[in-house]
């Protein structure tokens, strides 16, 4: 687990080696355990070093191969490393190390880009052949390693993170990007939020030649045809990939501990965890003072039960303030995931006692588990009946915000089934009708092909009907909210963050099941509950879910109010000129009447610090 940074400059020039040591610094928090840079020529290779597989020297990176032909660059973690080992081993291949990154070299020496089909794992790497002067680069097929890259007059640059690329460069604000970010609170691959600055898409891979990059899809998850065996026979099959996944992320040569909530999912893995470990587990969780959806105790009981070394933290809610400029360096994105500020906390606090972590994340992508799933399908049921008018307009009568995001979706509904699964989806955030009183009427219509809701149908699978939500979220919401929540949250703290339920066989296995298999007699994730039955108590699998929720709406009554009037509303506020001012004010003054609008105002403030800085 690393950082990784490269240039290849136009023409043959020489490489640009004082940009490329700006560009490894700029990433220096994901590895801090030493630093490589490589150059000939043209090209340049750098990274930035976690050392948790082969701690020697002989791990070290960028690596070269034995002729010098190929060099790589390599983030991530490849954890059947050791049967391809093996394999190339068994057929003469000679290592001079134990790193997975050998073990990679070695096989594009062999198979060039038919190696990613043996590949089991996460990663981000790039390969530079001399003899072609060719560069190839790939994405792991869920996307839990991040890829970024650039071509323009000076040639072709990539790297972990962003702001690598933003460094002392010219960059211009892609608006686009931006309205998307308005209706989801991301911005999807392959769009950054700056023009030229792209975001290489999971299972995805490319080549650079002669200044013209390739980019071309390697696998995929799909979703048809459907699983077509027994329910009894997914719940087998689910454990055992379950296990598989676990017993592969225990490989390693530090202590790897366990991020642990009261839910299900990371309560599951330390189960396994546990049972496969020879000495106990440390496990970690977080919480806030006073805050009905802490799960402190929750997690520390099943700790206890399973003979873990559990530690809890307590986050300030004073730390709300003191993070948000450090979270938009962070990210470099527009993102605004309000849950990234507790997994902040919790790995930086995490990393005082290991450098390796399992959780709980993929789950509930993988079978089921948002309540979303649930109002999408009796709101899909509803209409079906033909009764989705009518309820409409009776939700709405409610006033209520939830029942008007339900009544939303049932009007979505009479378009498509897309149409009512995007706005449910962006309902937490700014649906259709929201984005309209809220956009500055020149900044909408400029940007008024790009909107959420066009995006979400655009890339819902129709044919799977209300199992399109899972897909959707799957291939869109998962790689670019929540693995870039937790790669940037860790990394930034020098952590290794791995996710069982995020393992690739599992994750295609998922994906064929049949949607009334995650939603049967009453429960949700039901295939999941019942692989993990015995592994996880009876109340942790009927416990509602809270996900790692944030007391944002109190936080900005309070220590959030004067930050979020300062940067949203002053007259020189630069939102404003994509925000309506009075409708940024609504949603501050209701929130300070007890309507909850905290997901809504962290979305304004993370969008007005973003612009504050590149804008």
């Amino acid at each position: 687990m690393c950082g990784i940074a490269g240039l290849v400059s136009r023409d043959g020039r020489p490489v640009d080696r004082d940009r490329l040591v700006g560009m490894v610094g700029a990433i220096r928090r994901r590895g801090p355990d030493g630093e490589g840079i490589w150059t000939e020529g043209a090209a340049g290779l750098g990274h930035r070093r976690l050392a948790i597989v082969d701690l020697s020297d002989g791990g070290k990176q960028p690596m070269r191969s034995a002729d010098g032909r190929f060099s790589i660059t390599f983030n991530g973690e490849i954890y059947n490393y050791q049967e391809l080992r093996k394999q190339l081993a068994d057929n003469g291949e000679p290592f001079h190390s134990t790193s997975d990154t050998e073990v990679l070299l070695k096989l594009y020496e062999r198979n060039g880009e038919a190696m990613l089909e043996k590949l089991r794992g996460m990663f981000a790497f790039a390969i530079w052949d001399k003899q072609k002067n060719e560069l190839f680069f790939a994405r792991d097929r869920v996307g839990k390693k991040p890829f970024f890259w650039m071509n323009d007059a000076a040639g072709f640059a990539f790297a972990s993170e962003v702001t690598a690329l933003t460094s002392n460069r010219k960059i211009e604000i892609d608006e686009e990007a931006l309205r998307l970010f308005i209706g989801l609170q991301y911005v999807p691959a392959p769009r950054t939020g700056f023009r030229g600055i792209n975001s290489l898409p999971p299972a995805h891979c490319g080549t650079w030649k002669d200044s013209t990059v390739s980019i071309r899809r390697y696998d995929s998850f799909e979703a048809l045809p459907a699983f077509s065996g027994r329910f009894e026979e997914a719940v087998r099959e689910t454990r055992r990939l379950l296990e598989d996944a676990v017993r592969y992320r225990l490989i390693a040569d530090v202590e790897v501990g366990c991020f642990l909530s009261g839910g299900m999912d990371s309560t599951a893995v330390a189960a396994l965890m546990a049972k496969m470990s020879a000495s106990p587990i440390k496990t970690f969780t977080m919480g806030f003072p006073n805050w009905a959806a802490d799960e402190r105790s929750e997690a520390e009981s099943f700790a206890k039960r399973i003979g873990a070394q559990h530690i809890s933290f307590e986050a300030n809610p004073k730390d709300g303030l003191a993070l948000v400029d450090d979270l938009i360096e962070l990210y470099g994105v527009p993102y605004a995931d309000s849950s990234s500020l507790p997994t902040y906390l919790l790995a930086r606090e995490t990393r005082k006692h290991v450098k390796a972590v399992m959780n709980g994340d993929g789950g509930d992508e993988a079978f089921g588990g948002y309540r979303r799933y649930g109002y999408f399908k009796k709101a899909e049921r509803l209409h079906r009946m033909g009764l989705g008018s009518v309820v409409a307009g009776l939700s709405r009568m409610l006033k209520s915000p939830r029942y008007g995001r339900f009544a939303d979706t049932l009007d979505g509904l009479r378009a498509s089934v897309a149409d009512g699964y995007a706005e449910l989806f962006t309902g937490s955030y700014f649906n259709r009708e929201a984005a309209s009183k809220l956009l500055q009427p020149e900044f909408a219509s400029k940007t008024a092909g790009d909107s959420a809701e066009s995006f979400i149908r655009s890339h819902f699978d129709p044919r799977l009907r209300i199992g399109g939500a899972l897909d959707f979220d799957r291939r869109s919401y998962l790689p670019d909210d929540l693995c870039v929540k937790m790669d940037r949250a860790t990394m930034a703290h020098g952590l290794e963050a791995r996710s069982p339920f995020l393992d690739q066989e599992l994750m295609r296995f998922t994906a064929h099941l049949p949607f009334d298999f995650h939603f049967r007699g009453g429960k949700q994730k039901a295939v999941l509950q019942a692989a993990i039955a015995d592994l996880v108590p009876a109340e942790v699998l009927s416990r509602p879910k809270r996900g790692f929720q944030v007391p944002l709406a109190a936080w900005f009554r309070s220590d959030l109010r004067s930050a979020f009037v300062e940067r949203c509303l002053s007259s020189d506020a630069k939102l404003l000129e994509i925000c309506r001012k009075e409708e940024v004010e609504r949603y501050l003054h209701e929130n300070d009447r007890g309507l909850d609008h905290g997901n809504r105002l962290w979305m304004l403030l993370s969008l007005a610090t973003w612009l504050e800085k590149y804008g």
